[in-house]
């Protein structure tokens, strides 16, 4: 029956979708990714200054154990790991092992980053207000944080939405101060062998 849900929103034009049939449709696709890998680009717009910072890496997902792999390669090198509840952050000379279960903030930030790029947090209903449009043939979902503790981090979340394969491929996060990050994601593959080393915390 989800199958066919599926097949039937891809072959309607995604101007004529409800806001539910797309966070349906975006639901069933990402429950069912078991593994997830792509390249992408972060761009750092400050309020501040005219100029981008540009930063470009790789990610790697599984669901299973909700392990997430997110690695800087230039212009600098930067890795963070979440595996389970500790996460790993490892710059040149330094590595550093938190346990998120003693730090509710570390908590709520690793897990919304993992669900952020992975598109699960649309349905969080008590971590943000959500909003659903289509532009350009685009799905966005643009997401408000209710909790406090997110609050501080950002005022607004937008996740673009290939709409052919329901997957995340950009995701913006706009701060009070007006600065605003931005992922774009690409060459995404799912469902690939991935190597467990990627998750280690050492």
């Amino acid at each position: 029956m989800g199958n066919w849900q599926t097949t039937r929103a891809q072959n309607r034009s995604t101007e004529t979708l409800s806001t539910q049939e797309i966070l349906s449709a975006i639901d069933r696709t990402t429950s069912a990714i078991k593994t997830l890998r792509c390249e992408f680009t972060q761009t750092k717009e400050l309020s501040i200054l005219r100029d981008q910072m540009v930063s470009h890496g790789v990610m790697y997902y599984q669901q299973e154990g909700g392990k997430l792999h997110w690695e800087y390669t230039s212009p600098y090198r930067y890795t963070f790991i979440l595996n389970g509840k500790q996460v790993l952050m490892r710059s040149p000379g330094q590595t550093q092992v938190v346990n998120t279960s003693d730090n509710r903030i570390f908590q709520e930030i690793a897990r919304n980053i993992m669900n952020s790029l992975t598109g699960r947090c649309l349905t969080a209903t008590n971590d943000f207000r959500t909003q659903i449009r289509t532009e350009n043939g685009t799905w966005i979902a643009e997401l408000t944080p209710i909790r406090r503790e997110m609050q501080p981090f950002f005022t607004q979340l937008r996740l673009h939405f290939d709409p052919k394969r329901q997957l995340v491929i950009r995701v913006e996060m706009i701060e009070k101060n007006k600065d605003r990050t931005i992922i774009d994601l690409k060459n995404i593959q799912t469902d690939v062998p991935l190597d467990e080393t990627l998750f280690t915390l050492h």
